[in-house]
């Protein structure tokens, strides 16, 4: 499974915490490998998906929350995908 997180630069407070909460729950789930998309080198991409803000989160290429969530949203969504 790969979880990507749409990043827009070291400063964007939200990106960190949407990367934060992604490591987290990664470390609990040996099957998920993580990426950034920064906006600036994935632009194109990220127009297709529809994505026009940082911290969005893509589970395997699938727009799955446009903002950070929490923890345990993120893990909830990530074992309901596993197991299906």
């Amino acid at each position: 499974m790969l979880i990507e997180v749409v990043t827009a630069g070291l400063g964007c407070s939200i990106c960190q915490k949407a990367l934060k909460v992604v490591k987290q729950v990664a470390l609990e789930f040996p099957q998920i490998e993580t990426q950034e998309l920064h906006v600036v080198d994935q632009f194109e991409r990220l127009q297709e998906l529809g994505i026009f803000s940082a911290g969005a989160i893509l589970i395997n290429g699938k727009v799955e929350f446009a903002s950070p969530p929490s923890k345990p949203k993120l893990r909830e969504r990530v074992y309901a995908l596993l197991n299906n």
